[in-house]
């Protein structure tokens, strides 16, 4: 019987001592989150858990991967209780959640075909413009509303599937406007340095990214906790060469 006893507060305390398992959801969004044709993911949240996961023993980040439009639905069904580069204007107002904010992470950008003749006075006015917009995301020119319906109709949206398609839309006179990620946008120019001049970019970022995460109220861990491990972080400068590696913090002034 003592045997017994001991056997079982042994591994009682081996289960207390494992971390606890926190599932955090995700979906394309680059550079944050990316998916190749393999259906392999990477980009700055990946790299953020395994940083996260490294720093400290109590919790276990898991990434879970979801769909820009399906992030509610997954979110409802405890697919996930914690979503990191996400700010609760986009769509979590009906949701109880918390949020963290941070430094100017960057931003979206119109971009527009470069033209003899046109400025940037051509973003001035969208009237009659079609644009190309990412589907399930939230812009602030619309009011955060991502009802496709709503942005075909009130903003003459195309809606996409990747941030390239949309570029290539604006590069084919398909579309007058499409809203990029200026992270993107800085890297895929990089990679494809013949389109530099033929884009023009609106100096005037439709919205910038400030909030480092969106959590489940109630879900562990505490808010407290998580900016904890993100100060950590920042104190080591891991945080900081993380985001100026994938061309964040640097992409659009601070706010």
């Amino acid at each position: 019987m003592l045997c017994l006893l001991a056997a079982g507060a042994l591994l009682a305390g081996l289960a207390a001592a494992q971390p606890r398992p926190v599932n955090v959801g995700g979906y394309p969004f680059p550079p944050f989150v990316e998916s190749d044709r393999q259906g392999e993911w990477s980009g700055v949240t990946l790299e953020l858990l395994a940083l996260l996961n490294r720093s400290q023993q109590d919790y276990r980040f898991i990434f879970q991967p979801t769909s820009a439009s399906r992030r509610y639905h997954d979110f409802d069904n405890d697919r996930f209780d914690l979503v990191f580069f996400e700010s609760p204007h986009w769509g979590w107002n009906e949701h109880a959640v918390q949020s963290l904010v941070g430094p100017t992470l960057g931003g979206e950008v119109f971009v527009a075909a470069a033209r003899q003749g046109r400025s940037q006075a051509y973003f001035a006015d969208r009237s009659g413009k079609r644009i190309a917009l990412y589907s399930g995301y939230h812009y602030a020119f619309a009011g955060y509303n991502a009802d496709k319906s709503y942005l075909r109709r009130e903003h003459n949206a195309i809606l996409t599937f990747s941030q390239e398609s949309s570029l290539q839309m604006v590069l084919r006179d398909r579309v007058e406007l499409a809203v990029i990620p200026a992270a993107f946008l800085q890297r895929y120019l990089s990679e494809h340095p013949d389109y530099r001049d033929k884009l023009l970019v609106a100096a005037e970022p439709d919205q910038r990214y400030r909030y480092l995460l969106v959590k489940r109220a109630s879900s562990e861990p505490d808010l407290a906790y998580l900016s904890d491990l993100v100060a950590r972080l920042e104190d080591t400068g891991e945080l900081q060469k993380l985001l100026e590696r994938h061309g964040l913090l640097a992409s659009i002034g601070s706010q």
